[in-house]
């Protein structure tokens, strides 16, 4: 078999997603994370996202934007979005949900400006009615899942979205993978993110991938981009908003 730039995908879980991890070992992994948004594109490419569906989709100019993040962490990211939203003067509600409480409890504790609503809950089993969430993001959360796990994770987001789906991950290749295990031996300790960060590049995606995936939802139109630093965005619009 000729020698791919693009691995296997790997089906080993990463510690994370372990139960009864330490919880301040835990914690420290998600304050790392917080600089990978930052430093390796995934604020960028999602503000990027987040853009072209303001400018894309019609609203009246006082209508509340709902965003619902999956997977979000210690949310970072929806604040980030929900930033995004304020600096415009675009009404928001802006939520995250997470199943780890370590998670939970470090996005409820941002400053008061930066408040959202967190849930604690099952991505598999979002809380939320059919169409209710404009825009529906996970980002760098789906290369967690696997066969069936995967589809459905797609499937519930699709099921709560009214508008749009963004779904930012890794592509899997090589040069992430090696690019990874050198941005963390100089810049962290946390032998989490030493660990799951290299892993997560091997449980990533191509484009065909991705693209196979969403087309198992036809109710949206599904385009796949691509962003440096390595990033995929599955983005579905719904072919008739709700």
């Amino acid at each position: 078999m000729p020698w791919s730039w693009t691995p296997v995908r790997s089906v080993e879980p990463e510690l994370m997603d372990a139960p009864g991890l330490p919880e301040a070992e835990v914690a420290q992994a998600y304050r790392v994370l917080r600089r990978v948004n930052r430093q390796l594109g995934n604020l960028h490419s999602l503000g990027r996202e987040l853009q072209r569906f303001l400018d894309e989709e019609p609203r009246g100019g006082q209508e509340t934007v709902t965003i619902l993040d999956v997977g979000s962490g210690s949310g970072d990211l929806p604040q980030a979005l929900r930033a995004r939203l304020v600096r415009q003067g675009i009404p928001n509600h802006v939520l995250g949900l997470d199943r780890d409480p370590t998670a939970v409890a470090l996005a409820h504790n941002p400053s008061p400006s930066e408040s959202l609503e967190i849930i604690q809950g099952d991505a598999l089993r979002l809380p939320f009615a059919d169409g209710s969430i404009d825009l529906v993001t996970a980002v760098k959360f789906a290369h967690h899942f696997h066969a069936e796990g995967l589809t459905r994770l797609i499937a519930e987001m699709a099921r709560v979205a009214g508008r749009r789906v963004i779904v930012l991950d890794i592509q899997r290749h090589w040069l992430a993978y090696w690019g990874f295990i050198a941005w963390s031996r100089l810049l962290t300790r946390n032998r989490l993110v030493r660990y799951d960060g290299p892993l997560s590049v091997l449980r990533g995606f191509t484009a065909g991938e991705l693209t196979d995936l969403g087309n198992q939802f036809p109710a949206f139109t599904w385009t796949v981009r691509t962003y440096a630093g390595f990033q995929l965005a599955l983005v579905g619009r719904r072919i008739t908003s709700r």
